[in-house]
């Protein structure tokens, strides 16, 4: 924790500094630890002989330059000395963890990423200082100077290791390198050696101006140049380290033909309670199976307005045909008006005289018949009338296989397995959910195994769907109809969806009032449109399989095996 501060303030104190002129190569500066090793400023060399100006040929523009000069290299003092104390604080860090380490009984390291971050700062730091030495050296200056420096862990290691260089470098032991003492250990390195040379040098090292290059001002050369190797270093560690994650996390390609065969003997559609689910689970965990329940529900926003905005439907029941509609509708509004009609003509047919007393009577037993027996033909009659409609469409047989591809995709990842599959009707393929990842369930098996105390509401409050598994029951009926809506524009018989999904909350274990249903219906257009959209493709594939007939281990292995373009 303490190196991780000492980090954070190197980094801040070096770029709130970083000079803005690299091109300037202005002289840097070191943090000194005593007044007596460094020479206060107004010792250093006067600006204009420096320049070649004289006091008698100053000129505005001459003056000019030598104040912004200065105030360049003012600014440039600073950030160096700034970053000399980042350099120092983050050697306190490291002492103060070696120090814990002690007590704690292992080492102690801060995130690589907080450590590359302070490291970098430092580094392009010393591209700036001290790009002259950079540029100078074929190679590595540090390597060329210090030799391997990857086992120097602490700051006295490496201090003592830029002493040893020093040392070497400066031969009249006078406790500086002056121009000819480091021409002549360029020279001994290989290095270029020419007056431009170790004029370049100089003047990034010689801070003080006193035409030597002492030993603090070394150490600061050099400790830069290692913060930036270090940092490139530490760079490519965590590259590599990345890289081998993401190796290691990478999922398995799985091939169609290798899922399919070990999809054999799977009852995937029908199976008794728990079997085709502790099945799947286990090829999962064998890595056989990557995809088989595992859609995350997000916590989003589910108000009309997010559903609007992420969907595009202002009219949901006209756009996704939640609303009865054509000749269904006509079919629900005799019915009404049988019954209505029927009820007052019983109260008012002994008005009339005969003979329309008789006919008025005859009607209203006619129209309370037509209003008992059609609802309970309700569904056949709807049917015929829905296959009605669909002959007169021409996309019809696609828009129902994109219902129930997406129906199915929903249905496998969110782990809940098919009850039943049906491709009899000609352009009307089914693939129809269970309403539990363990399957349908079974009232009268569960009334039986409570010795029948149970009533059928008792035992859906008992062995019914849970909260989670209702949620999973409202993205699975809508995604059929929002895959429609993506590839269409809108959707159509929205209607059945949304009973079928009234059926299955009814099975739920805790009373749903029509406010949380209403909830749970905008839940799952939102949750199934984010599904529909991350999987287009395969809704694709999956829409065509499902109008050629394919079987339940297709469609899996086809979940399974796409890979996203």
């Amino acid at each position: 924790m303490i190196r991780a501060i000492a980090l954070t303030s190197a980094v801040g104190a070096a770029a709130a500094f970083a000079p803005t002129a690299p091109s300037l190569a202005l002289a840097p500066s070191a943090l000194c630890p005593s007044a007596a090793m460094c020479r206060p400023p107004s010792s250093r060399p006067a600006l204009r002989p420096a320049l070649g100006l004289r006091m008698s040929e100053e000129t505005p523009e001459s003056a000019t330059l030598i104040a912004d000069n200065a105030e360049k290299k003012e600014k440039r003092e600073r950030a160096l000395k700034l970053a000399e104390q980042a350099r120092a604080a983050l050697a306190e860090a490291e002492k103060a963890e070696q120090e814990s380490a002690k007590y704690k009984g292992s080492a102690v390291r801060v995130s690589m990423g907080s450590e590359l971050k302070a490291k970098s700062a430092l580094s392009r730091m010393a591209e700036v200082t001290y790009s002259a030495w950079l540029k100078s050296f074929t190679g590595s200056p540090v390597q060329s100077i210090l030799g391997d420096t990857e086992g120097l862990n602490t700051e006295a290691q490496k201090r003592e290791r830029v002493k040893e260089a020093f040392e070497r470098m400066d031969v009249d032991s006078s406790g500086g390198i002056d121009k000819a003492e480091l021409s002549a250990a360029l020279d001994a390195m290989g290095i270029d050696a020419s007056a431009a040379t170790v004029d370049g040098l100089f003047g990034e090292a010689d801070v003080n101006g006193d035409k030597v290059i002492d030993f603090e001002e070394f150490y600061s050369v050099m400790t830069g140049l290692m913060v930036r190797e270090e940092a490139s270093s530490l760079e490519r560690e965590m590259e590599a380290k990345a890289a081998a994650a993401a190796a290691a996390n990478a999922p398995v390609v799985l091939e169609f033909d290798d899922v399919k065969a070990s999809l054999e003997g799977v009852e995937l559609v029908g199976a008794e309670e728990g079997v085709t689910a502790s099945a799947l689970e286990g090829l999962k965990g064998e890595q056989k199976l990557q995809r088989w329940d595992t859609y995350d529900f997000k916590i989003r926003d589910y108000s009309v307005e997010r559903l609007t905005a992420l969907t595009g439907i202002e009219k949901p029941d006209e756009q996704l045909g939640i609303s009865v509609q054509g000749l269904v509708l006509k079919r629900v509004q005799a019915t009404q008006f049988a019954g209505l009609s029927a009820l007052i003509c019983v109260f008012t047919a002994g008005l009339f005289p005969e003979p329309v007393q008789s006919v008025v009577r005859t009607y209203s037993y006619v129209a309370f018949m037509f209003n008992l027996i059609v609802p309970i033909f309700a569904m056949r009659i709807d049917g015929a009338i829905v296959d009605y409609e669909l002959s007169q469409q021409a996309d019809a047989a696609d828009r129902w296989a994109y219902r129930q591809a997406g129906r199915f995709l929903a249905t496998y990842l969110c782990g809940v397995p098919l009850a039943e599959v049906d491709y009899s009707q000609a352009g009307k393929p089914l693939l129809v959910p269970a309403s539990k990842p363990s399957g349908n369930i079974d009232l009268a098996k569960a009334r039986s195994g409570t010795n029948g105390t149970q009533n059928a509401f008792e035992a859906a409050l008992a062995y019914g769907l849970t909260p989670k598994e209702v949620q999973k029951q409202a993205v699975i009926q809508t995604a059929g109809l929002m895959a429609e809506s993506q590839k269409f524009g809108d959707a159509t018989l929205g209607y059945q969806f949304l009973e079928e999904l009234d059926r299955q909350i009814m099975l739920s274990q805790s009373f749903v009032d029509p406010l949380a249903k209403t909830f749970l219906a905008r839940f799952g257009f939102v949750e199934s449109t984010t599904m529909v959209r991350a999987n287009k493709a395969i809704l694709d594939e999956l829409a065509e399989a499902v109008l050629e007939g394919k079987g339940a281990a297709d469609l899996v292995a086809m979940v399974e095996s796409h890979r996203k373009a």
